[in-house]
């Protein structure tokens, strides 16, 4: 599925203009760190498009969520790859290769990234890693944030802060799209 009939989808299935955001956020995110591991960029790109989104439907059931989107996957013909990465990012024991294990990390930090963006004039240009990191530590900025699935990005062998610049240079890559340049 091209990126473009992909996103066409994420719209459709979302409800919050929100949710669309975070998933093209995400997307960019997804699509840097599989350049990063040198992996399939598009592949990635999907996960991350695609891995919240029956998240307006299915809300704070965590049992479901993730299950309906892999079926609306499945029945557009969409890779099995991206589909078990869409389902381990809310279930661990879907997370059984790089991309499975990295959507949980970009998912985190792109949500602190986003509301790192939407609190700056210039929104994503320009933000670095120390602001980034200073946005991290305080646990009322974007509490929804999971900190601890941020801290996963050593488990794929990147370090913090080489992973919170590669996910602002992923935000920027679809800054634009979302309405955060």
């Amino acid at each position: 599925m091209e990126i473009e009939a992909a996103r066409a989808m994420a719209r459709a299935k979302t409800e919050k203009p929100i949710t669309f955001r975070h998933l093209v956020s995400v997307e960019g995110v997804m699509r840097r760190l599989a350049r990063h591991f040198g992996e399939d960029e598009h592949a990635w790109a999907l996960c991350g498009l695609f891995h919240d989104l029956d998240q307006d439907q299915t809300g704070d059931d965590m049992a479901a969520h993730a299950h309906q989107a892999a079926g609306w996957l499945r029945e557009a013909g969409v890779d099995e790859t991206v589909v078990n990465g869409v389902l381990a990012h809310a279930h661990a024991e879907f997370r059984t290769d790089l991309m499975s294990r990295a959507i949980v990390a970009a998912d985190a930090v792109a949500g602190l990234l986003v509301a790192a963006a939407l609190v700056r004039p210039e929104k994503a240009n320009g933000m670095k890693v120390k602001s980034v990191k200073k946005k991290l530590k305080e646990r009322s900025f974007a509490p929804g944030v999971n900190r601890e699935e941020i801290d996963q990005c050593v488990d794929l062998g990147v370090e913090l802060d080489a992973f919170i610049q590669l996910g602002i240079e992923g935000l920027q890559l679809v800054a634009a799209d979302v309405e955060l340049a």
